[in-house]
């Protein structure tokens, strides 16, 4: 059973590294676009990134829960259960709203003329900052509570 817990914990921390690590990133990928070729490949280079957040936090939430299943206890404690509801906030900014507004952004790009970024995509791109900002505060909180285990 310990091994088993400490294989899932590995797989945690993996995952965490890549989904948090990938979503942290992302603003900075997108933030390089400065002329409409450089924002297809931003989108393009953030697409690759965002699979791979995806990919670990699903990896995050399955073995957060299976480890918590392992050891009920988890499920009485503040930290645990407040990195449950953190993670849930979490979702809806990194795998809904940011998303829509990359579409958005990338339907922009498809009809722009030039090279220069239309005023639209920079006005869409401004919205999704205190998203990111929102995110990163909550990833943050997260860490510190599965790292310091406060409550």
């Amino acid at each position: 059973m310990d091994i088993l817990f400490k294989t899932l914990l590995l797989i945690h921390i993996l995952g965490g590294i890549c989904g948090l690590g990938a979503t942290f990133a992302s603003p900075y990928i997108m933030k390089s676009a400065r002329t409409v070729k450089s924002a297809f490949t931003a989108h393009m280079v953030n697409a690759k990134v965002e699979q791979l957040a995806k990919a670990g936090s699903i990896a995050l939430l399955l073995t957060g829960l299976i480890m918590g299943f392992l050891h009920p206890y988890l499920f009485t404690t503040g930290w645990y259960i407040t990195a449950i509801v953190l993670y849930l906030v979490t979702q809806p900014i990194v795998a809904y709203l940011l998303p829509r507004y990359d579409k958005a952004m990338l339907e922009i790009l498809k009809t722009a003329e030039g090279e220069d970024l239309p005023s639209e995509y920079i006005r869409i791109a401004k919205k999704t900052v205190p998203l990111n900002l929102a995110a990163h505060v909550l990833l943050i909180l997260l860490v510190f509570l599965m790292v310091f285990k406060p409550l």
